[in-house]
């Protein structure tokens, strides 16, 4: 007769279940760590995008103004001038459509969205003597402030930025 007095060598219900335990805590914090990394680069794009589109909302207003002859028409969310194209004058009127969140700017030949997703958006108006004005042949100097969003909130990738233009002023001829 012969006996085999050899154990055999395994891993216990009690290791096997702390390793799976194991495995599956390190998992969760990496799927964890890319879902937050993921979220955040949407955000940063997010955000980069607001920043661009306003800074070209900006620098066109800021244009237009300094080429403005007459400042036509202003109100709290819109502005008209008459503007020196080089090849003549041209009216130009910026607004603000709350119902559609943007802020479009319209000439002779064409209309577009200048700030899409714009949840506010004011014209401040002041006169040559730093008095806020609302009559229209008195503006010296316009400030185009505006809201805009990007992203979802559910989702984390939420994104507000604040466009503040610097003070323009209107310096065209007979002003």
């Amino acid at each position: 007769m012969v006996t085999k007095s050899q154990s055999s060598r395994g891993f216990t219900l009690v290791e096997l279940l702390i390793g799976a335990s194991l495995a599956a805590v390190i998992t969760l914090g990496v799927i964890s760590a890319f879902t937050f990394l993921g979220r955040n680069m949407v955000r940063i794009a997010n955000n980069s995008d607001l920043q661009s589109r306003a800074a070209i909302a900006s620098a066109t207003v800021q244009k237009d103004v300094a080429n403005a002859a007459a400042v036509i028409a202003v109100s709290a969310t819109s502005l008209t001038l008459t503007v020196n194209t080089g090849a003549g004058t041209d009216t130009v009127t910026y607004a603000y459509d709350a119902n559609a969140d943007e802020v479009t700017r319209a000439d002779s030949n064409q209309t577009f969205v200048l700030l899409r997703k714009a949840t506010a958006c004011s014209f401040t108006y002041t006169d040559a003597n730093g008095n806020a004005t609302t009559t229209a042949s008195s503006v010296k100097k316009i400030e185009f402030d505006a809201t805009t969003v990007s992203g979802v909130y559910d989702s984390g990738t939420y994104v507000t930025h604040q466009l503040v233009s610097p003070a323009m002023i209107v310096a065209g001829t007979g002003l």
